[in-house]
């Protein structure tokens, strides 16, 4: 999913992901090592729900994480 900012109402990728290839998927790779990690010594994730506020449907992931919603495409971060 990634970083992304919203410039005259379209998302983009920000300025850095463009200049450094691959830091995207670095940065996904390092979250889902670090996620293993924490799985293995039995530490929980926060994980959080909340409506998408663009047509309503339920969205879920980790805390604090920017998910799309799969039915109208908005980004939303949960709480």
């Amino acid at each position: 999913m990634g970083i992304r900012i919203r410039r005259n109402g379209e998302v983009e990728k920000p300025d850095f992901a463009k200049a450094i290839p691959g830091a995207e998927e670095l940065a996904g790779t390092l979250k889902d090592t670090f996620g293993a990690f924490r799985n293995g010594l039995g530490i929980a994730e926060a994980t959080s729900s909340a409506t998408c506020e663009g047509c309503g449907a339920a969205l879920g992931g980790r805390r604090h994480e920017t998910v799309r919603c799969d039915y109208c495409d908005r980004q939303t971060q949960l709480p």
